[in-house]
């Protein structure tokens, strides 16, 4: 499994070092920031998650979608993984006192986690020229964003009860108490109730955002609810791969399961759809306006409705399940817009 992620990482740094050139190494303190010469009047610097690159999910997706606008406007680009958050507060603080001119660097917080330290050194007066991910906090001098995985789960849980039609499966979130990932959770519930089924039985990985990197544990875990239930929805970002590799290798299990934020389909065939969540092109978006000098939301929440979120069947479920999924598509938008209005 280690060698697994360090093999994916490592293909990872070497698509950039071929879509960017050659990588100037730098540090806060301890970690890596990645740093390609380009257009020198033009930075776009990115804090991802702690061992969030190499997830093949979320992080890889924003990383691709950087880089694709990359490719067009040649800006610099610098991006770190800090191992805790007293190194993010460093390298955000240190990011700062660069931050001489709006129009030449672009700062992006990929990852909820961020919320308190970047609260810590929020700047004190509004600043167009940073974006802060995932976050329905409000208050900040800085423009954030969010995404709504209520309406694409409650399509994943009718797909489900379609597929299986047991009376009860489980919910496998990262981290407990995220928004994101209860609102998935609620919105698998509600759908698979919705479609015929009984109940949903939430585990979480963890109550810190480890349990998006954890793919043992997840293995671990559907080792055991695998013999209770005949589909999991997960939605724990990295630590999915832990699920993909123990269907991978029991092929006598009948279990199912879903792909987390980019389709994954290519990894276990009994993936059933993906929740997609197009995280690299929304933030492309954000960056093309930073670039045009065209003016950024201040906030915005991205569900459904907006194509940003979305249930991806893969090609071997299209039969049975994407007439099912297309039918019920305005019902999952009505029910995502009352969820975010009651919430």
């Amino acid at each position: 499994m280690h060698r697994l992620f360090r093999s994916c990482c490592s293909i990872l740094a070497k698509a950039v070092c071929s879509l960017s050139g050659i990588l100037l190494l730098t540090a806060c303190q301890t970690d890596e920031i990645l740093q390609t010469n380009e257009d020198l009047d033009l930075t776009v610097r990115v804090l991802f998650s702690t061992n969030g690159l190499g997830d093949r999910a979320y992080n890889d997706d924003i990383l691709r979608g950087i880089l694709r606008e990359k490719e067009e406007l040649r800006f610099r680009l610098q991006y770190v993984s800090p191992p805790d958050m007293d190194e993010a507060e460093c390298i955000i603080r240190n990011w700062q006192a660069e931050d001489n001119d709006p129009e030449r660097y672009f700062t992006i917080i990929a990852g909820a986690e961020f919320e308190t330290v970047t609260r810590k050194t929020l700047p004190e007066t509004i600043h167009s020229n940073y974006v802060m991910f995932e976050t329905t906090g409000q208050g900040f001098t800085i423009p954030s964003f969010s995404f709504c995985g209520y309406g694409s789960s409650f399509l994943a849980g009718i797909a489900a009860y379609t597929h299986t039609e047991a009376d009860t499966v489980a919910y496998m979130g990262g981290q407990q108490g995220k928004p994101f990932i209860e609102e998935c959770y609620k919105g698998f519930r509600d759908g698979y109730v919705y479609a015929g089924g009984h109940e949903v039985v939430p585990i979480y990985i963890s109550d810190t955002p480890k349990g998006f990197s954890s793919p043992l544990r997840a293995y671990a875990l559907a080792d055991s609810l695998y013999h209770l239930y005949p589909f999991i929805y997960a939605i724990a970002g990295g630590s999915n791969n832990g699920l993909y590799e123990f269907l991978r290798e029991h092929p006598e299990v009948k279990g199912f399961t879903n792909g987390v934020d980019v389709d994954q389909s290519a990894y276990s065939d009994r993936i059933i759809g993906s929740m997609i969540k197009h995280a690299g092109e929304c933030i492309g978006m954000y960056i093309r306006q930073w670039a045009n000098g065209e003016a950024i939301p201040h906030y915005k929440v991205y569900g459904l409705r907006s194509g940003i979120m979305d249930f991806q069947v893969p090609e071997r479920y299209k039969n049975k399940l994407e007439p099912v999924v297309k039918a019920h598509f305005e019902l999952a938008v009505k029910k995502e817009n009352e969820y975010e209005t009651n919430r």
